[in-house]
């Protein structure tokens, strides 16, 4: 009865990861509360198992005990990693990569999330236009608009953005009515610039972007880090959802479990983006026909 006892005691700590888990996913524990509370139940699991493992009546529960503890610790978070391997890979096939015109010859509209356009592609098509000015979209300035259908680009909130020759600072300002109709007229190549460290709720532009033909099995967990696609200046309109993608580059939004078995304990599936080098050739072309370091660099960190 002690032994039976003993093995139902075991069996509750053992339980306890998975309850943990499911409590704190919310606000109720941050990281490095997580983590001491995982050391904290491991440690009592641990003490409990070499207390088993050392007397001999409780020693064939205990070896039992430690292969529920392996499986659990390691093997869920093994299992959970190569099912989101797997979803990567399917998610892989689902890019587009295809013929890139030069941007430079272009006149593109950047949408960004996250206002971050001193980074990722955004911050690459600044650097590839360099003295030039750049139309901006930031994610943000679209709260509670439609953005199911096809939209005048005039109507939209656009900004105006520019990295001067030998100034590392960008200057931004949002256009005014009368210079959006003209930059309307001008617009004719689209850049959506996802942020790989901004993975929150999906924007207004990603979920219209899940409208478009190219994403229609691509499944619920996936986001566009990059899409470059071509508009038409004598149709001035922005509608994604029939946007013909030159590239597109996407990633999953969920994460897998790690080792070990943890509250908040999840670690990403490797991704790579979509032909970084001939997007850099894209964006920022040099007289050799390759693209430049500095714009490789933000495209793919």
């Amino acid at each position: 009865m002690r032994a039976m006892a003993t093995w139902a005691g075991i069996a509750g700590l053992l339980c306890l990861a998975a309850p943990a888990r499911a409590e704190c996913m919310g606000s109720c524990l941050d990281g490095m509360v997580a983590a001491l509370a995982s050391i904290v139940v491991y440690g009592v699991i641990g003490i409990v198992l070499l207390v088993m493992l050392i007397r001999q009546k409780w020693r064939r529960a205990g070896l039992r005990s430690l292969a529920v503890v392996a499986v659990l610790a390691i093997g869920v978070p093994l299992l959970s990693q190569a099912w989101q391997l797997g979803r990567a890979w399917l998610l892989d096939r689902h890019e587009i990569v295809g013929p890139l015109p030069d941007l430079s010859a272009r006149t593109p509209l950047v949408i960004v999330a996250g206002g971050a356009c001193q980074y990722g592609a955004c911050g690459a098509v600044l650097w590839g236009r360099t003295g030039k000015a750049v139309y901006i979209l930031p994610v943000e300035a679209l709260a509670g608009l439609d953005l199911t259908g096809p939209i005048p680009l005039q109507t939209l909130p656009l900004e105006l953005w520019a990295l001067e020759e030998g100034d590392t600072s960008v200057a931004s300002r949002r256009l005014a009515p009368t210079e959006r109709a003209r930059a309307a007229a001008k617009i004719d190549y689209l850049v959506v610039a996802g942020w790989s460290f901004y993975r929150g709720v999906p924007d207004e532009v990603q979920v219209a972007l899940r409208r478009n033909p190219a994403l229609a099995d691509v499944g619920g967990a996936a986001r566009v880090d990059l899409l470059l696609a071509p508009l038409d200046p004598l149709r001035p309109t922005l509608d994604l959802a029939a946007v013909k993608p030159d590239l597109l580059d996407l990633s999953l939004t969920s994460d897998a479990l790690a080792i070990p078995l943890a509250p908040l304990n999840t670690t990403r599936a490797p991704d790579s983006p979509a032909a970084p080098d001939a997007v850099a050739r894209a964006i920022c072309p040099l007289p050799d026909g390759t693209g430049d370091p500095y714009c490789l660099n933000l495209l793919t960190r």
